[in-house]
């Protein structure tokens, strides 16, 4: 019987001025050992190292990239996928990292898995010096309700199938900070199957040029306020747990669910009364 040839898997990377990291995300891709990888890298017009460094591995492995301007990360990542010709596509930062074997795992995951549609793995933090960071993420098996409450996906470590973006699930760019959430939200809205890998498959750098490190508070509530809007979570709700969460251990969570439960609904009743039961 005729092997089947290993499915092409597309790396979609984003950058715009990350010279400092792009080297070590790319040899972070370029050393896999899975065979069949198109790294494809969406530059928004970079005025540091970045494109002398992206020339410097053209021709070494399977990786193309282009450098314009664009609307922001999401954009970018729109971009990779509209021209990625992989079966499988992932997206990596410019300033995070893959370990070796994280595309052979999610390939396989995958192919036990055939009615999967998304899988994400778990993953550490590492600072500006590549020095991994005492504190773990919130990384948990799929809920959408957990999901409402809070973005526990990192899309660093989110592989999807290809079929997905032709289904027209584009990351909205005019969500400027958590377009990726609201994307992991309309897909799970919309029934699509996601899949938790229970094992560290990359690393997300913290830094103080980050996207995440220069958001400022009026940024933060706006983006929240998109939230809640778009996928009716009420704010007071998402307030609650981006802010608590990160100060509570995984103990303290389900107490905070008993507490929070009777609040939620003594709000909904509150607003059912107001609006004269309608």
């Amino acid at each position: 019987m005729a092997m089947r040839e290993p499915p092409l898997v597309s790396i979609i990377t984003p950058s715009l001025n990350q010279g400092r990291f792009i080297k070590e995300t790319i040899l972070s891709v370029k050393n896999q050992t899975y065979p069949n990888i198109e790294h494809i890298i969406v530059d928004g017009g970079s005025t540091d190292s970045t494109i002398e460094i992206l020339r410097k591995f053209e021709n070494k492995y399977n990786m193309r990239w282009i450098s314009e301007r664009d609307n922001g990360q999401y954009d970018a990542v729109n971009k990779g996928f509209k021209i990625a010709k992989g079966e499988i596509l992932g997206w990596l930062n410019a300033d995070d990292i893959y370990l070796p074997k994280t595309i052979e795992n999610i390939v396989h995951c995958f192919q036990r898995h055939e009615d999967i549609e998304i899988v994400y793995g778990d993953w550490r933090w590492m600072d500006e010096k590549g020095r991994v960071l005492p504190r773990k993420p919130r990384v948990r098996p799929f809920s959408l309700k957990w999901l409402k409450r809070d973005d526990f996906i990192n899309p660093s470590v989110t592989f999807i199938r290809a079929s997905i973006i032709r289904e027209g699930f584009w990351l909205d760019s005019s969500i400027h900070y958590y377009g990726d959430w609201d994307w992991f939200l309309r897909m799970a809205e919309k029934g699509k199957k996601f899949y938790f890998l229970p094992q560290v498959i990359g690393y997300f750098r913290m830094h103080p040029s980050s996207k995440i490190s220069r958001m400022s508070k009026k940024e933060i509530h706006k983006e929240r306020l998109i939230i809640s809007k778009k996928h009716r979570i009420p704010l007071y709700s998402i307030i609650l747990w981006r802010k608590l969460m990160g100060k509570l251990i995984p103990g303290c969570e389900r107490f905070l669910f008993f507490i929070f439960t009777p609040v939620n609904w003594i709000f909904k009743n509150l607003k059912f009364v107001k609006s004269g039961g309608k």
